[in-house]
């Protein structure tokens, strides 16, 4: 039998009481807020975030690991001792920022971190010592997935990027996390790892690092992980290849007015999501449409800077331990961390939104995809605008949506009954309908051109039947495909179902096995994994709709 999750791992007396705790804290925030903010909140023209934190801490972030880990004292140890105590710094501090910040922590090109650390430790390139890494790093993906000590509840929401370190161990963590996430226990979800793509480094035949692309493949193929940030893309050419990296299931740290461009080191601030039907709903014409849509903008940003403002007078209060840390590069004060982090404008339902204002799915005709492209321009706009004229780094971020999907649709089918709410659920940012049953070549050039103007943070995903397994070929072809239509970040979904009694695994409603109904059913609505029985209800409908892309 398998050990697995289950429903006391997250529902306890301690995370029943921070609940409370954290309903009475988010009715306190609203009821400190402009009654205009608050409302708009509540009826779900906008949404805030993380309300919980609101002007206490920080969403996400990126920390300098290499800088972190040179602060300790390895010289007493051997070299299985050097690398085990790395990977315990690590948990230290995971445990520790977890609880600072609202949001996930991300490991910026853990494997070139990793490979500088080691070196510089003298430790020996064996294939002892590479097996021992092995040994250490799943132990690590272990701990990640069991302990649930993040809110009394959650395990550590953490992303991994790998990829391009080319030298003896960084090539070792790679393959490290690879092989250990793939062989790991089939209910093992975390941590989310980006495999950054790169024609000079890993992605074509002769570049060093093809042998890791193909495992990244092939672990993907089982497994879901890991998703592909694409180097080479449009989107990300500009970008210095080890300066981008992608933190949770989306967010794209790395435009900044206010210093050196990248995503190590610093994160995101917060993020305000406006409801894109429901301008729609309380339009009546097109010029209304983006009336309303200006007025939502300019309420999430408001909210943001009250937000902001309120930590700014907390002087770093409850972001002291991460100040004294240096977990975010050049920043000594709470005043530095505020202009060097980032504030995201989030969206949801733009298919929904065209088909309100046409009456077609936007991604049939010419006109709805003209019409798409234009809301979605006109919000990358305003967000510019923004930028410039406060000198914050504001950005435009596809939102995932767990929550809203739900909500947002809820809300507005009470106040604004349509058709597009029937199906319980709005789709997540520029995403084209689930259930469009397009082909994925088809959905990639819709959505392509939507991650350049979603510099916040973008994923577009292929939705399989099964399991793609050794057809790893395919898989390369959509991320080659991808890359040349302007994906910025990708990954491939598949429903992944275990039996709890006896641990089959595969795509099924009972078990074939043994006939179990007690089935874990892993799937992804965001960036991150999860058992399906926790997502809200918004996000059960949606896979309920979900149809496969996959034609080859």
């Amino acid at each position: 039998m398998m050990a697995m999750d289950n429903a006391a791992a997250r529902e306890n007396f301690a995370s029943e009481v921070y609940s409370h705790g954290v309903d009475y804290v988010k009715r306190t925030i609203l009821d400190s807020l402009p009654p205009e903010l608050a409302n708009l909140h509540i009826k779900g023209g906008i949404h805030i975030h993380d309300m919980e934190s609101f002007g206490k801490i920080y969403n996400c972030s990126t920390p300098d690991w290499y800088e972190y880990l040179r602060g300790f004292d390895f010289s007493a140890l051997s070299d299985y001792g050097k690398m085990s105590e790395a990977f315990e710094a690590i948990k230290l501090q995971v445990t520790r920022l977890a609880v600072a910040q609202s949001g996930g922590i991300g490991f910026g090109n853990l494997d070139i971190d990793l490979e500088k650390l080691f070196e510089e430790l003298g430790l020996e390139q064996t294939e002892r010592n590479a097996d021992f890494l092995n040994e250490i790093v799943a132990s690590f993906i272990k701990w990640v997935n069991n302990v649930r000590t993040r809110f009394c509840r959650e395990t550590y929401y953490l992303t991994v990027n790998l990829g391009l370190a080319t030298g003896f161990w960084g090539r070792a963590v790679t393959k490290a996390f690879l092989c250990g996430f793939e062989n790991s226990p089939k209910n093992y979800t975390k941590p989310n790892i980006v495999f950054k793509v790169s024609g000079q480094v890993n992605s074509s035949p002769e570049s060093a690092n093809y042998d890791l692309y193909q495992m990244a493949l092939h672990c993907t193929a089982k497994r879901m992980i890991p998703t592909y940030l694409l180097m080479d893309s449009p989107t990300n050419s500009a970008c210095a290849p080890k300066s981008l990296n992608i933190m949770g299931c989306r967010t794209r740290v790395y435009d900044n007015v206010n210093g050196t461009p990248g995503t190590v080191g610093r994160g995101n601030l917060a993020y305000t999501s406006v409801n894109l039907p429901r301008a729609a709903l309380s339009a009546g014409n097109l010029p209304d449409f983006f009336k309303n849509l200006r007025a939502f903008m300019d309420a999430a940003c408001a909210v943001m800077e009250i937000r902001n403002k309120t930590l700014a007078a907390t002087e770093g209060k409850y972001v002291d331990f991460v100040l004294r840390e240096g977990l975010w590069q050049n920043v000594a004060s709470i005043g530095d961390m505020l202009r060097q982090g980032s504030r995201s404008i989030g969206f949801i339902g733009l298919s929904e939104t065209v088909e309100i204002l046409s009456g077609e799915k936007m991604y049939r005709s010419e006109s709805g995809r003209n019409l798409a492209a234009e809301i979605v321009r006109f919000m990358r706009e305003y967000a510019d605008e923004k930028r410039n004229q406060t000198g914050d780094n504001y950005s435009l971020l596809a939102t995932p949506g767990e929550m809203l999907s739900g909500r947002f649709c809820a809300l507005d089918a009470a106040q604004y009954p349509h058709p597009t709410q029937e199906k319980g659920f709005y789709t997540n940012s520029f995403h084209v309908d689930v259930d469009a049953g397009i082909s994925l070549f088809e959905k990639i050039r819709f959505e392509g051109p939507f991650h350049s103007l979603c510099n916040g943070g973008s994923i577009s995903y292929v939705e399989f039947a099964s399991a793609p397994l050794e057809n790893t070929l395919a898989l390369a072809d959509a991320l080659s495909y991808a890359e040349r239509h302007g994906v910025s970040y990708m990954g491939f979904n598949f429903p992944m179902d275990i039996c709890k009694d006896c641990g089959q695994n595969g795509t099924f409603d009972d078990c074939p096995e043994c006939g179990s109904k007690n089935i874990l059913r892993i799937r992804r609505v965001s960036g991150y994994l999860e058992d399906s029985t926790y997502f809200t209800n918004g996000k059960k409908a949606e896979i309920r709709y979900r149809r496969p892309n996959m034609t080859f």
